[in-house]
């Protein structure tokens, strides 16, 4: 008994794992590493009898270090179920196992993962000179919850911005056209001036494995003339739905489209999966915007190495600078310029 890196003819074994696992969303697929980081993936497993009792999946940047891909809520560390454990000896067990796993990593190489919800003892990560930050996302638990329930969670806006979408003769239906979830997603960066950083092939790369699998649902907001108002993309598993990308036409959200299409997934996911998971954000209007769907905030745990986030932000900062400054410099030379045209 001892942990490894699995072998590719191991990978169906790991997604069963993944299935299995409290900590098994649809980002711990074997298939989902492979199309998100281009094949650049490890995953270490601890392996007692044949069977895997722990694992942490591992993705690769450009630079071969242990990083988040895009799109990838959670990879962190997974455990089997051991519900007949006591809580001590689960702990005592679990940590024994990660302790292993962590032999194959070098913190030097470690930039930064996310963990699930329910992983709660980061200490043997903390032990390998590694750092945490708390984060905190919305989450539906559907156990024990009614439609009516749903509705009665959300805040007074949000019912009344649905409550316009559907007098405004809006409606909600599936759609497969992943062109509109690329276009959509782009145009809410647009609106909030930054630039969504995932290219259409990478996207679609990635959405062409989670389509073979059957773990993504598009579903789109249209009027009575056809006009598409709103996008939302969602990728899930048994256990967990993610709202992973949505998009809205500016001009068209006081008709409340991008409201309905969410509430029209919390919908339907009520009796599919256990979790429904908006995310979480650090932009005010966005977070209040989540926050009133009613989910339970929840925190998470952010893992990293303290030194290497400090230099690739840093290397960033100082890049952003340059490029503002560049910009600044362009601006007043042109200003100069167009002043000598006008003198002569």
């Amino acid at each position: 008994m001892s942990a490894e890196v699995l072998e590719p003819d191991q990978y169906d074994q790991w997604n069963r794992f993944v299935d299995n696992s409290p900590q098994g969303d649809v980002f711990c697929y074997s298939w989902w590493l492979d199309a998100i980081t281009r094949s650049n993936f490890k995953i270490i497993a601890y392996i007692k009898n044949g069977e895997i009792l722990a694992g942490m999946p591992l993705a690769y940047d450009t630079e071969n270090r242990i990083n988040i891909p895009p799109l990838t809520r959670t990879l962190g560390v997974l455990y089997r179920s051991n519900g007949s454990l006591s809580l001590r000896k689960r702990a005592s067990e679990e940590r024994k196992w990660l302790m292993e796993i962590l032999e194959f990593i070098n913190p030097d190489d470690f930039i930064q993962t996310c963990t699930h919800h329910n992983f709660t003892d980061w200490l043997p990560l903390r032990w390998k000179g590694l750092r945490q930050t708390t984060r905190y996302a919305y989450i539906i638990d559907y156990d024990g919850i009614t439609l009516p329930d749903l509705w009665s969670s959300l805040n007074r806006g949000r019912k009344g911005t649905i409550n316009r979408a559907n007098t405004n003769g809006i409606k909600v239906e599936m759609s497969d056209d992943f062109d509109l979830v690329y276009r959509f997603t782009s145009l809410s960066y647009e609106r909030q001036g930054l630039k969504f950083r995932v290219s259409f092939e990478d996207l679609k790369h990635l959405d062409d494995n989670v389509k073979k699998y059957g773990n993504r649902l598009i579903l789109k907001a249209v009027d009575n003339t056809g006009a598409i108002h709103a996008v939302l993309y969602i990728a899930y598993n048994h256990r967990s739905a993610y709202a992973l990308l949505s998009g809205s036409e500016a001009c068209k959200r006081k008709l409340g489209g991008h409201t309905l299409v969410m509430w029209e997934a919390v919908k339907y996911f009520i009796d599919k999966v256990r979790y429904f998971n908006f995310g979480g954000s650090d932009i005010e209007n966005i977070e209040a915007h989540l926050r009133g769907f009613g989910g339970t905030l929840t925190p998470y745990f952010h893992i990293y190495n303290e030194e290497r986030m400090l230099h690739q932000n840093s290397l960033r900062f100082h890049l952003k600078r340059i490029f503002f400054h560049l910009q600044g410099i362009f601006r007043i030379t042109a200003k100069r310029f167009s002043g000598l045209l006008e003198s002569r």
